[in-house]
């Protein structure tokens, strides 16, 4: 049940972003007017201070965020399997999958209304916004289903959603992503996680199959 509802979610994203490509490859007026009235009321607000904490808050989805993360819980004997590779595994295909393959095969250039710095590279999907989905929706998920703490499933969950949040913002307030790059790199990172945590619990089913087929035939 599980798995089918998880493979429900990755389909539904799927298929939303193939819609949200299609507008925004053909930049229909529509996909226009919606980027620019979100937009209009963020930049109102650009100040030195705000602009700076966007771009430290950028900084969270860097490789040199995620990596001594990864490596503690890689190292770690209790993490390694249950979190360290699942996120690892998980955020280095997120990582190939959007600036690398989608972004070069959609070439769609990023905004130039008013770019607060030069990132360089294309701009749909956002590789911030599809990492921090990606990373940060795996942490959630990974603690929900192994963590006994009530509370804490919740506050993590909360704290989550925050971070994902606060980098598509983020981006769109540097001026360095519409609003449809940003919902395009959630889209992406959902599909993404859905695919690992589907390929993830086959592993494991597999495994635990294997483990019960080799205790009964040496009990035999």
């Amino acid at each position: 049940m599980e798995t089918k509802r998880t493979l429900c979610i990755m389909l539904t994203a799927l298929l939303l972003f193939i819609v949200l490509t299609a507008f925004v490859l053909i930049d229909s007026p529509s996909v226009q007017n919606f980027n620019h009235s979100l937009y209009t009321p963020i930049a109102e607000r650009i100040a030195p201070g705000l602009t700076t904490t966007a771009v430290w808050i950028s900084r969270l989805t860097h490789w040199y965020s995620y990596t001594p993360v990864i490596l503690l819980l890689l190292l770690l004997s209790r993490t390694r399997v249950k979190a360290g590779l699942p996120i690892g595994i998980t955020l280095g295909a997120s990582a190939i999958i959007g600036p690398v393959i989608l972004k070069n095969i959609f070439a769609i250039e990023r905004p130039m209304i008013n770019p607060l710095y030069d990132p360089g590279g294309f701009g749909y999907p956002s590789g911030h916004s599809m990492n921090a989905a990606v990373f940060f929706g795996m942490c959630a998920i990974l603690v929900c289903r192994y963590a006994k703490n009530r509370p804490l499933k919740i506050g993590l969950s909360a704290f989550a959603v925050l971070c994902i949040c606060a980098v598509g913002l983020s981006r769109i307030y540097l001026g360095v992503h519409t609003v449809t790059d940003v919902l395009g790199g959630y889209l992406a990172g959902i599909v993404v996680i859905c695919a690992s945590v589907i390929g993830g619990d086959l592993w494991r089913a597999k495994r635990e199959t294997n483990g019960a087929r080799e205790k009964s035939s040496s009990t035999a």
